[in-house]
């Protein structure tokens, strides 16, 4: 019998001796771009021609009719005692199935969640993120718009807010979850300043209550080292004043240094939230659950970004505007936005020329309503793109594919997988630190995270995990042998198991029970889960 630590130590050596170049994208199969640009292929899903099938993913709306009927029919629990808070408020005990109304809501209806003059329990008030993150495995599982549902992943990462920081970040993640959805292909000057509007994002990064004297400097420092310029141009221990800092033709300094993350923070003063706050005497904000700009919060006076000039006194919002405008077009944003989505989509380390050709077609289409679908097609059409399988899929993406493989159906009626993800390491929009989940694999292959996706490969369609269901079911007059070739087969893997484990392969499945043929089909889909085959995208 071999140990954990021996059976990590065999996996991690088949992942690495795996990576053996592929021929070019001609004669590559469909199942290696379909499971880089997908959530896992399946078995019924392929395409004849890539260049067709790219296009229709990349201009696929984010709704679809099928999809919306599974999230309308889908119920989530909801369940609690019966309490009272410090203001004497009390409610009753609550456990019920509930749809995801709360995820479809108008933000303005969920204002009653941050109402502590209310009296309910925090399940209430958390309510709305609980029901994003049941929609994002149903979404994932069985959405159509299958590379759209990875970048909105991808861009749940980059922009990333923990949904559960507080009741005001729960209250209104559905709608910083649609902004992504909605823009996850589009512009990525649209989406930057979507996302700078974000009451989640406001809250989180605790823009919603930055005013003049002194600015709070959390948003300005992460829109600047992780939405856009990216760590790699902070210079502040390259040079010690803004004057040295050399600029680019386009007159902006090439990178940023404290400074201007000063600046900045002042550029976003008075950019809040209209959830009825308090102004000024006898001043209060609109109650619409949106972004609200607060002119009396916002510092008029002069400033200076990346070397440029902003005169003082300018028109509203003028200031953060114009550092959303400066940031989107820098060469800096577009190296670290290429990178990432080439590392996310291509390999941990993605090759340079590569890159650098993604930056062209990036900076090229900054005006261009779907820039970032271009970049991903340039990406993807890239004779780069044709190497053999070198990302680790992480164990959300493993859930996924599991499920995805199998033609799994999700029916769970609580968000229990997201506590069995939490156990690897991943927290399905509740990551804690703004840098949102680690994307190589040198972050993902400890004795805990591997030990949980054996975990998830073996247990994942027992009716326990209590997710999803799938009919096991014999064909009729189908051999063991056959049967297990089947499930096997799914995922892509080989079966040379069964004779080993003492299983004759020649005997009628006719004869055997549910729980043996689930049996049967679980070990199946576990081992072939557990190899490089599967594991590596």
């Amino acid at each position: 019998m071999l140990t954990r630590r021996d059976f990590h130590a065999r996996l991690l050596a088949a992942l690495a001796a795996s990576t053996v170049p592929l021929p070019a994208v001609a004669a590559t199969p469909a199942a290696l771009y379909l499971n880089r640009l997908t959530f896992g292929a399946t078995p019924e899903e392929g395409f004849d021609d890539l260049a067709v099938w790219l296009d229709d993913q990349l201009t696929r709306p984010a709704g679809d009719d099928g999809l919306e009927r599974r999230l309308a029919a889908a119920r989530l629990r909801i369940a609690y005692d019966a309490g009272k808070d410090e203001n004497g408020h009390a409610w009753p005990a609550m456990d019920e199935l509930r749809p995801l109304t709360a995820r479809v809501a108008d933000p303005s209806e969920l204002l009653h969640c941050i109402d502590w003059e209310q009296g309910m329990d925090y399940a209430e008030r958390a309510r709305p993120a609980d029901e994003v993150i049941a929609a994002s495995l149903i979404r994932a599982v069985h959405a159509p718009a299958q590379l759209r549902e990875v970048m909105t992943q991808f861009w749940h990462d980059h922009f990333n807010v923990n949904a559960h920081k507080d009741e005001f970040c729960a209250a209104f993640f559905a709608s910083h979850d649609a902004v992504l959805r909605d823009h996850a292909l589009g512009n990525f000057r649209v989406l930057l300043g979507q996302v700078a509007r974000s009451p989640a994002m406001l809250y989180y990064l605790n823009n919603a209550d930055s005013r003049a004297s002194p600015a709070n400097e959390n948003y300005a420092r992460e829109l600047l080292e992780l939405h856009s310029l990216g760590a790699g141009n902070y210079l502040n221990d390259r040079y010690d004043d803004w004057q040295s800092v050399p600029k680019g033709a386009d007159g902006m300094a090439l990178g940023y240094m404290d400074l201007d993350v000063y600046e900045v923070a002042r550029a976003f003063t008075g950019w809040s939230v209209a959830d009825g706050r308090y102004v000024s005497e006898g001043v209060n904000a609109a109650r619409t659950g949106r972004f609200g700009y607060i002119e009396a919060w916002h510092d008029p006076y002069q400033k200076r970004v990346l070397g440029v000039e902003f005169a003082p006194n300018r028109a509203p919002m003028a200031d953060g505007e114009q550092v959303l405008d400066m940031l989107a077009r820098h060469p800096g944003t577009a190296q670290f936005i290429c990178t990432k989505i080439a590392r996310r989509l291509l390999a941990d380390q993605p090759d340079a020329g590569v890159v650098a050709d993604l930056v062209a077609v990036f900076l090229a289409a900054s005006e261009a309503p779907d820039q970032i679908a271009q970049v991903v097609r340039a990406l993807v059409l890239h004779p780069g793109f044709a190497v053999a399988p070198q990302k680790l899929r992480r164990p959300f993406e493993v859930l996924v594919a599991l499920y995805r493989a199998t033609g799994a159906e999700v029916t769970g009626t609580e968000n229990a997988f997201q506590w069995q993800l939490m156990r690897a390491g991943w927290r399905q929009h509740e990551y804690g630190p703004p840098t949102g989940h680690p994307d190589t694999a040198d972050k993902w292959v400890g004795t805990s995270a591997l030990n949980r996706v054996v975990d998830l490969a073996l247990y994942a369609h027992d009716d326990w995990f209590g997710v999803a269901s799938v009919d096991f079911a014999a064909r009729e007059g189908e051999l063991v042998g056959d049967f297990i070739d089947r499930w096997t087969a799914r995922l892509g893997g080989v079966a040379d198991w069964a004779a080993d484990a003492g299983i004759d392969r020649n005997a009628a499945m006719a004869g055997l029970s549910d729980d043996e043929r689930k049996g049967l089909a679980s070990g199946a889909i576990a081992l072939a889960a557990l190899t490089p085959q599967f594991l590596l995208r």
